[in-house]
């Protein structure tokens, strides 16, 4: 079985932004302060999801219809975690979840939504 693969510009930004999150775990790996395991596990299913997410969308696979919006749950969670635990960089942490988390988990709906649309009808 052939599948064909569309490049376009949201999987690569999905998939680039995935490869991007492995240097920052190995930092977190080195300097996490409380709870080191859960702050690189939760980025790790995050590179995952992205790279997934990318790939899926590349291919054109339906699988992305579950794997889109888990990422974008995983997201907007590690945002929500990361401007509640800041401390003194609160400032930094909202920039990142404004930035970088917040738009990603919004790309990830919308490639979740553009799959659910594009299912064929129900039959009755």
């Amino acid at each position: 079985m052939t599948t064909t693969t569309c490049w376009n510009w949201s999987a690569r930004v999905l998939i680039a932004s995935g490869l991007a999150l492995f240097p920052w775990i190995l930092v977190l790996a080195r300097a996490a302060g409380a709870y080191p395991v859960a702050w690189i596990g939760l980025d790790t299913m995050e590179a995952m999801g992205l790279v997934g997410t990318g790939l899926l969308l590349a291919r054109r696979d339906r699988r992305r219809l579950a794997v889109a919006p888990a990422t974008a749950a995983l997201l907007t969670v590690d945002a929500w975690f990361d401007v509640l635990t800041a401390g003194p960089e609160v400032l930094v942490a909202l920039l990142m979840a404004v930035c970088l988390e917040l738009p990603l988990a919004a790309l990830c709906t919308a490639v979740a939504w553009n799959a659910l649309r594009a299912l064929p009808p129900r039959s009755q």
